[in-house]
């Protein structure tokens, strides 16, 4: 009796949205479509025969300006910073049973004038390969109990073992990575000549494991605090690595250590890097990687070597000020008997309203080359933020 008073209930709705109003031919059919649903569950509840997936559209719009000093020449650029570039993210979610779930991710970056690629010599905006280029189209499989599967272009087992950070500053200083914001200039003779040891980006490099790749990966469960995670690319490529992270006392610990081993072109090594937050705000970061290259190329027997401290308060009402110093050394990255190094200090401010960030950093890169003269300093001053959405 219920569910024929609830059918009933229905169909009066139906004539009175008719009588009350023209309907449209699609408005009809859909009002007999949801009669017959009612009709066909006794009048009770309509179901779907087939389960979707949730899906969620984010991303944000990373934005900077800066100011060079190459030592011979100084101007503005006005780029997308490399520090976590331009993207938009569709990501898709669904349950497969209580412990397992199914998480789908496609994500492109953009490269309007790419910071790693502008130089004060160049005319005009230099972009990346292409405007729009794929960043993640990659499935996961989550198990509570057996870990978590990858599969497709993604990040590898490898990928951010040389970066552990707890200062929260990496929206502007990623450990080993200035480059992202200035690896397009070249260094300069005291002459205003290209002096031979190339472009920023070609000195500095932290050796992070694999970088995002297509791949399969696997994460264990976290016992403890830690989780291996490792995977296989293309060509034979593959890694390893061994993370951590915790709280001990409420001091906070992230750590991890991987090896790799890049068949795509025969080079290999093994990173690390922990960083410590103390409760008053004040972190410490240390990193290192040492790289191998069969091949007898520009980095051969690489190291990188990388120090940061950093102090997190409540500076403005609308979030966390953050501040940092660095110090950053590479050797034989750029070739046999070339070391380069970069310091740099900066500041990060939360906008929690805004959903934003906003940062500035000075940066003074150098570089050395036996058999050359030692060019001139690179500086940078640099402004910008990051709005998510």
């Amino acid at each position: 009796m219920q569910s024929r008073v609830k059918l009933l209930g229905s169909t009066a709705l139906a004539a009175a949205a008719l009588v009350m109003g023209p309907a449209t031919a699609s408005a009809d059919q859909a009002l007999e479509k949801r009669i017959k649903a009612l009709e066909k569950a006794g009048g009770m509840y309509v179901t779907k025969s087939k389960k979707t997936m949730k899906l969620v559209v984010n991303g944000h719009v990373n934005r900077a300006i800066v100011l060079t000093d190459n030592g011979t020449a100084s101007g503005f650029t006005h780029v997308t910073s490399n520090f976590s570039r331009t993207r938009v993210r569709w990501i898709g979610t669904g349950k497969i049973s209580d412990d397992m779930s199914v998480k789908t991710n496609i994500e492109l970056g953009h490269q309007s004038s790419i910071a790693t690629n502008q130089d004060l010599g160049d005319n005009g905006d230099v972009n990346g390969v292409a405007a729009l280029d794929e960043r993640h189209v990659e499935f996961q499989i989550t198990s509570k109990s057996l870990g978590k599967i990858y599969m497709g272009q993604g990040i590898s087992g490898s990928e951010s073992i040389a970066e552990s950070d707890l200062s929260g500053t990496g929206i502007v200083s990623l450990n080993g990575n200035a480059e992202l914001i200035g690896g397009g200039e070249t260094f300069q003779s005291s002459a205003g000549a290209a002096s031979g040891h190339g472009t920023v980006g070609a000195q500095y490099n932290n050796f992070d494991g694999l970088g995002r790749r297509d791949r399969i990966r696997y994460d264990t469960p976290k016992f403890g605090g830690f989780q291996v995670t490792m995977s296989h690319a293309n060509q034979d490529s593959r890694d390893v690595a061994l993370r951590y992270g915790g709280s001990m006392g409420g001091t906070k610990v992230k750590a991890a250590v991987g090896v790799f081993e890049n068949e795509t072109n025969g080079s290999g090594g093994i990173a690390g890097s922990i960083s410590v937050l103390m409760p008053m705000g004040v972190s410490f970061t240390f990193g290192a990687s040492d790289q191998s290259d069969d091949d007898g190329g520009a980095a051969d027997s690489a190291t990188w070597r990388y120090a940061k401290v950093g102090y997190k308060f409540k500076g403005m009402a609308s979030g966390q000020t953050r501040l940092y110093a660095e110090y950053n050394k590479n050797e034989e990255t750029a070739g046999a008997n070339t070391e380069g190094t970069y310091w740099g200090v900066g500041i990060v401010q939360i906008m929690e309203p805004l959903g934003a960030e906003l940062y500035g950093s000075f940066t003074t890169y150098s570089a050395e080359a036996a058999g050359l003269a030692d060019p001139e300093d690179i500086t940078q001053l640099v402004a910008g933020a990051r709005f998510k959405f």
